[in-house]
């Protein structure tokens, strides 16, 4: 029995200390994988340098989005130059479309009209008689320049003895026009008053001339919107005789401001080219 316990003990010590030599060797093979990948195997990239990796660079990703800005840019550019151009030729047309009317409304409202030339002015005005019947008339002219045009006014008084009425001179220095309801009113200067007398005082006459200012434009082209008006030349707390724009002497007036507009209009159009 002692000898048979002595072999057990013998036999346990053995196993417990190949046991203990493998954990030895185990436990010594980990540590020295552990040392050499540890201490020398090679350090990464990043860690060699201590930077981060550098991203690749943008530059012909930008230079393409530039490339396209510009493109998109000039064609903007000339679409918008394309519409200007095709605005400016139909306004051209237009232009060109309205002076040929304006000068066949210029051709119609001249026929009538007699037609004289002072140096680069042109005058136009409706013929009249040297003696026409007593009475009181307004006669508008025009003078075109080749930078201006004018309207202007004949205010016009003739008195034939035979005409049995008896009034003779007025010597007025006053007139109104009525039309449409409203008086529109003038007072002229005495000393420019124009006279004449036939030599056998046959026959009188009392002229004012004028440009038509503001205020005569509107009269007339109240006249004219009226259809009809009066005009009566007076010596304020004198004598006086009235006229009427009817007929002939309407239409007169209102061709004549007719003319007058499209000349202003041309001279606008002119001075906007």
């Amino acid at each position: 029995m002692p000898g048979r316990e002595r072999r057990n003990i013998t036999s346990n010590t053995k196993i417990l200390v190949t046991a203990l030599m493998t954990y030895i060797v185990v436990c010594l093979a980990g540590g020295a994988a552990y040392c050499y990948y540890t201490m020398m195997a090679p350090p990464p990239a990043e860690a060699e340098t201590g930077e981060l990796p550098t991203p690749k660079p943008r530059e012909k990703t930008d230079e393409a989005a530039r490339k396209a800005e510009e493109t998109k840019a000039k064609a903007e550019a000339a679409a918008k130059a394309a519409e200007e151009a095709k605005k400016k030729a139909a306004e051209k047309q237009q232009a060109r479309a309205r002076a040929a009317r304006r000068d066949l409304d210029k051709v119609r409202l001249t026929a009538g009209m007699d037609k004289s030339q002072n140096g680069t002015v042109t005058l136009y005005n409706y013929p009249r008689a040297a003696q026409p019947p007593s009475g009181l008339y307004l006669n508008p002219s025009l003078a075109e320049g080749r930078n201006s045009c004018r309207l202007q006014y004949e205010l016009y008084y003739y008195y034939n003895i035979n005409d049995g009425q008896g009034t003779a001179w007025i010597f007025g220095d006053r007139a109104v026009i009525k039309a449409g309801g409203k008086h529109y009113e003038f007072a002229f200067d005495p000393q420019k008053r124009q006279k004449a007398l036939a030599p056998d005082a046959e026959w009188l006459s009392e002229r004012y001339t004028g440009v038509a200012d503001e205020a005569w434009l509107a009269a007339l082209r109240g006249v004219i919107a009226a259809g009809y008006g009066t005009i009566t030349y007076y010596q304020q707390g004198g004598k006086s005789v009235t006229g009427e724009f009817s007929g002939e002497a309407y239409q007169h007036i209102k061709d004549m401001v007719e003319l007058y507009d499209l000349n202003m209009e041309q001279g606008k159009e002119e001075a906007d080219d």
